[in-house]
């Protein structure tokens, strides 16, 4: 019996796989919409082996689609990168630009208002701010554009100082809150006269001259009264704060905010005034003196009367001229002019005239005697 079972082992286990189908085959055929004991055996049986098989095949293929993916996928990383930086780098160049238009915008806008000056546009290429020294910026604009000491520098908001050295290609700006700075100004809404005086500080400068009798006030605005021979009036300087009025004195004291914060200067404008570029040349002329002319001895006309010969001045270590038999006293050197002689107008200084007559010979200066 068993030796009969292995004999027909394979073929027993093959139709037993084929007869299985069959008979779920026919089960469902029978009714298809309900399953019978058989086929909810089998799936719960088969379930299992179902879900492990596809957990496997399906991690499978995830793994190996993900790996052909990855591929190349550092690289597109890597561009993806530098082209996100590109663009960072654009958008902030983007936005300086938009700034800066604004600015030049404001400062051309400003220029346009004065036309009674010539504005040399600049840029601040350098900055010193130093509490206890000079607090200056550098500007990339000098003596070969026209850019003269002591000459007033602005932006549209206000003041921003005045030149205070000069190179060819470069000037330092000296600041409106540098110590060494004052400005004459006045208040906007009662017009009355003050200084404002640098502190050294950059954010605050300091109000002085202002009269205790003068009405002023916290937030007044002041501007530049042009009485300081530099900045022309108008100008915004700054807004008054903490405003005191002490017991004694002639004066107030109060704390001035500028109207730009010269920590943040970026373009200004070099104010020059149009009458500046066409200076008379005439001071220069009226300084020098008049031009000396000497003028020729003049000759007496032939005939005239002889007289005693006039000895010429001449240069050190050289002789007399003389005439005739009779020579002048070599000691001589000068001789007064004859009086008949009437000096040349245009001459200041006018040599003696020569008094010899036509029948004597003229000689030449430095001659010997015979």
């Amino acid at each position: 019996m068993f030796s009969l079972l292995k004999r027909f082992r394979d073929l027993a286990l093959v139709a037993a796989l084929l007869l299985v189908p069959l008979g779920v085959y026919f089960a469902h055929a029978r009714r298809p919409s309900e399953r019978s004991r058989l086929d909810r055996f089998f799936i719960v049986l088969t379930a299992p082996v179902e879900r492990g098989v596809a957990f496997v095949i399906g991690g499978a293929l995830d793994g190996w689609r993900g790996y052909v993916g990855l591929r190349g996928a550092h690289e597109r990383a890597q561009q993806l990168s530098r082209r996100v930086n590109e663009l960072e780098l654009e958008q902030r160049d983007k936005v300086r630009l938009e700034a800066e238009n604004e600015r030049l915008r404001v400062l051309l806008g400003f220029a346009e208002s004065e036309p009674g000056f010539e504005v040399v546009g600049a840029r601040v290429i350098g900055v010193r701010l130093d509490a206890k020294g000079l607090q200056l910026v550098r500007i990339d604009r000098g003596a070969d554009d026209g850019v003269e000491k002591l000459m007033p520098v602005v932006v549209a908001r206000g003041v921003v100082g005045r030149v205070h050295a000069v190179t060819s290609s470069t000037a330092d700006v000296l600041l409106l809150t540098d110590l060494n700075s004052s400005i004459a100004v006045r208040v906007a809404r009662s017009r009355a006269r003050a200084n404002v005086r640098g502190t050294g500080d950059p954010d605050v400068c300091r109000l002085d001259y202002a009269l205790r009798s003068d009405d002023l006030q916290d937030a007044d605005e002041l501007v530049t009264s042009g009485t300081d021979g530099i900045f022309p009036r108008g100008l915004a300087v700054g807004r008054v704060e903490n405003l005191k009025k002490a017991g004694q004195g002639l004066y107030q004291k109060a704390d001035v905010i500028p109207a730009v914060d010269v920590t943040k200067l970026e373009e200004v404008l070099v104010l020059r005034s149009r009458a500046a570029g066409g200076r008379d040349e005439s001071a220069a002329v009226a300084q020098s003196g008049p031009a000396v002319e000497r003028s020729a001895p003049a000759r007496p006309p032939a005939g005239s009367a002889a007289a005693p010969a006039a000895a010429s001045a001449t240069p050190s270590g050289s002789h007399a001229a003389t005439n005739g038999a009779t020579a002048p006293n070599p000691r001589a050197v000068t001789s007064a002019p004859h009086p008949a002689a009437t000096p040349s107008p245009r001459a200041t200084t006018s040599a003696p005239h020569d008094t010899r007559t036509a029948a004597q010979p003229r000689r030449e200066a430095g001659s010997r005697v015979p």
